[in-house]
């Protein structure tokens, strides 16, 4: 008799404690997968995070030194128009500036100056700024404390002084670009 009662409540179960527990396993997938995507996203903000932060430091040591090329040139000449090796001419009120254009910065071209100071990260990776000086013309000081702008030197005590703009950028191979300038007075 006992197989005749074991056999009549095989019958009777229908099976919710299989489709309960693979319920359970779908949801515990999910907040896994979940987790990882988190995990991941992460990761990728950390790494551009640096890589921005490297081609930050990149063109700032660039724009330092495109500042001490124009502090301590006797005379800084420029082409009468365009870009040439990193010398630009005075850009004109109405127009965008040459160093604006899409293909201005890439390899070969030759209208910018390639910084000394490479950046490198973890021996593997190198960045090197690329700077431009454009010419501004020449600003009325008044030979003020606060017109003293390089402390580096003793303070030019004229009414006239030389204004550059100095810009530079940086590139990581990552795809971070920082461009940073500067106002320069001599």
């Amino acid at each position: 008799m006992k197989t005749m009662n074991s056999l009549s409540m095989r019958q009777e179960q229908s099976g919710a404690a299989l489709i309960v527990v693979l319920m359970l396993l779908i949801v515990i997938t999910l907040l896994g997968l979940a987790s990882m995507r988190g995990a991941i996203m992460q990761e990728r903000m950390a790494a551009n995070t640096i890589s921005r932060g490297l081609a930050f430091q990149a063109a700032e040591a660039g724009l330092r030194q495109a500042e001490i090329v124009v502090r301590d040139a006797a005379t800084v000449t420029f082409p009468a128009s365009g870009c040439d090796a990193g010398r630009c001419a005075t850009p004109k009120p109405d127009e965008e500036p040459a160093w604006a254009a899409s293909d201005f910065w890439k390899d070969g071209g030759g209208q910018y100056q390639a910084g000394k100071a490479m950046m490198s990260y973890d021996g593997e990776v190198s960045i090197e700024p690329r700077f431009v000086i454009e010419d501004f013309g020449t600003s009325v000081s008044g030979g003020g404390a606060s017109d003293c702008i390089d402390v580096s030197k003793a303070c030019i005590k004229t009414t006239e002084q030389s204004v550059y703009r100095i810009t530079s950028r940086a590139a990581t191979v990552a795809g971070a670009e920082v461009i940073v300038q500067s106002l320069y007075r001599r």
